[in-house]
């Protein structure tokens, strides 16, 4: 009997395929980055992260342009909160002239206050006073963020021209509390010296002193709450 042999075989295609073909071009790179067909690059990854993530995307495309419209309203939630969030003090008001220079001023003051931002408040009401933001810093650390938010309950009333300058009426609930008075050194606005010096003195800030005399925690001069 003649031995049954199996027919030759031809040689494997498998085995001559090259291994930087078009279709499993595999790039390693030093510093870990991977380059597979397509150009797309994965550092240090699994090098099927993306064909996968590619396959399912054509395999699913509703899906993936659902999430996708998912991630750009995330993007767009995220913009407006941080839109809303506190604005910085804007001192350069303080360069503003004329009454609306001495209102807007007074007015970033309070919001220096509300932020406990020591710097702008110093630069606002008193800039020649090397040991001004020291002070207000302990003097703002001491409040809460819900004490100092407090400050937008002080009114402020139109500026007024007086022969030094200019004052800003100060109320609580409609009642008069004094005024804001501010001068201009060297082309801008300022509070006036003494009424800082009394800030500073009781370690409060101007819009800051009423809320404590409400509070009946203190009362800084001029710059007083009614306490009924």
């Amino acid at each position: 009997m003649l031995e049954e042999r199996e027919p030759p075989r031809g040689p494997d295609p498998r085995q001559g395929q090259d291994a930087r073909g078009a279709q499993n071009r595999v790039n390693i790179r030093s510093g870990g980055s991977t380059t597979i067909s397509g150009g797309a690059v994965v550092a240090g990854g699994d090098v099927t992260i993306i064909q996968k993530a590619r396959q399912w995307a054509f395999a699913n495309p509703l899906l993936a342009g659902g999430l996708a419209v998912v991630v750009v309203l995330s993007g767009s939630i995220w913009t407006g909160v941080s839109l809303g969030s506190d604005p910085a003090v804007d001192v350069s008001v303080v360069e503003e002239p004329g009454l609306p220079g001495a209102l807007h001023t007074v007015e970033q003051t309070r919001l220096a206050e509300r932020l406990g931002d020591a710097a702008s408040w110093c630069h606002l009401v008193q800039p020649g006073d090397s040991t001004c933001e020291t002070t207000m810093n302990s003097a703002f650390a001491a409040k809460s963020q819900s004490y100092r938010d407090r400050v937008e309950e002080v009114g402020l009333g139109e500026p007024e021209k007086i022969d030094s300058g200019a004052q800003v009426a100060l109320s609580w609930q409609g009642s008069s509390q004094g005024t804001a008075r501010l001068v201009q050194a060297g082309g801008r606005w300022q509070l006036n010296t003494s009424d800082y010096g009394l800030l500073k003195l009781c370690g409060a800030g101007l819009f800051l002193s009423l809320v404590d005399a409400k509070s009946q925690e203190r009362k800084c001069g001029m710059f007083q709450l009614p306490t009924s």
